[in-house]
């Protein structure tokens, strides 16, 4: 089956409503939970991606890398509510979050403040790390792949459609890249995967930040020279130009190894409190209110509820109400009797009634 709008799924508990991008491998689809009344986004498979065998192959990857993507649960992660495979197509769900991603933000020609854009990739590079503690690489980091929340303090890695589990060191075969945010390696059917892949991702996403410009692909750098952040813009630092080469050498046994060594090269932030500024319209309106702090759908292991206090609440609230209903039925039809001529020495004494729940 083709997604496309209207389309139910899970007997009617998510409805597609809007297809919102189309990458190298997956689709991602504006949806409608109707069981919590929420806006989600949900992704699947490119059916145009390939030949039978190999969506066959991703399809029976994904189960076990979707419960990996469940677990990672960062703030500067996208959050993921279900999975499940429908009409044997992978589904998984996420949170629909409202704001607009970097490339919308320093394109065309709007380059952040060296603080600002090394305070995003920062955060960016925390999320990384709790991927790679999941064994899975992103190998898309990019800025078109990074939200920038609505209030623009906090940014998001919300697209994990090609990331992989890989083991360090070993061959693999992997999607075939042509990004130019990704490095050598990516670009071939069989190599050697490691952090190292996901850090020159950092380094180049980086490189835009500070220059509003795409850089050069690592499969034309052998004609077309990398100029150096700090050749472009005089008023960068030296350490940051230094990190965003370092970050995309070539070679991988080159580059620092692992996300921690990166983040150590880049200079400290001086202004943590930094905002940036969304034009007017660039919001993009989907919106995940925040009702249940759980997945939908998690490993049952992890998996909370409230439900039972949400009905000791509400049976609380009847039987206060009850009460109440009651003792003003009481006196409103009590008999009118004649009342008792008073003496000095009577007391009038006040009826107190108590409620206990």
């Amino acid at each position: 089956m083709t997604p496309s709008f209207g389309t139910p799924l899970q007997n009617n508990k998510y409805i597609l409503q809007e297809e919102i991008k189309r990458g190298i491998s997956g689709v991602t689809y504006k949806a409608f939970n109707t069981a919590t009344k929420q806006e989600v986004t949900i992704k699947t498979l490119n059916l145009a991606i390939g030949q039978d065998s190999y969506l066959e192959e991703l399809r029976k990857k994904s189960f076990d890398e979707a419960r990996r993507l469940v677990r990672c649960s960062h703030p500067n992660i996208i959050r993921f509510r279900d999975f499940f495979i429908e009409e044997e197509m992978p589904y998984i769900v996420m949170d629909a979050i409202r704001g607009v991603t970097l490339d919308r933000i320093v394109f065309p020609n709007n380059p952040l403040p060296e603080d600002v854009a090394v305070n995003c990739m920062r955060q960016i590079g925390e999320a990384v790390k709790v991927i790679h503690a999941s064994g899975l690489l992103h190998r898309d980091i990019r800025p078109e792949n990074i939200m920038l929340r609505e209030g623009g303090q906090q940014v998001v890695l919300i697209d994990f459609g090609i990331a992989r589990e890989f083991k360090a060191g070993s061959v693999q075969t992997h999607t075939h890249i042509t990004s130019d945010y990704a490095p050598l390696e990516q670009h071939l059917p069989r190599a050697k995967r490691s952090q190292a892949t996901d850090v020159y991702g950092l380094a180049a996403t980086l490189y835009t930040l500070l220059l509003a410009k795409v850089p050069v692909s690592a499969t034309l750098r052998d004609r077309i020279p990398l100029s150096a952040p700090r050749d472009l813009r005089e008023d960068l630092s030296p350490e940051v130009s230094v990190a965003v080469m370092k970050g995309m050498i070539l070679e991988a046994e080159d580059r620092p190894s692992n996300v921690d060594e990166w983040l150590a090269m880049l200079p400290p932030i001086q202004n943590k409190n930094f905002i940036i500024d969304i034009p007017e319209g660039l919001i993009e309106p989907e919106q995940s209110p925040e009702i249940d702090p759980e997945p939908d759908r998690i490993p049952s292991e992890v998996k909370t509820s409230n439900s039972n206090l949400s009905q000791y609440i509400k049976i609380a609230l009847a039987l206060i109400a009850g009460f109440v209903i009651f003792d003003y039925a009481i006196i409103k039809f009590r008999p009118k009797n004649p009342q008792p001529e008073q003496t000095p020495n009577s007391e009038i004494v006040p009826i107190q009634t108590q409620f206990k729940v």
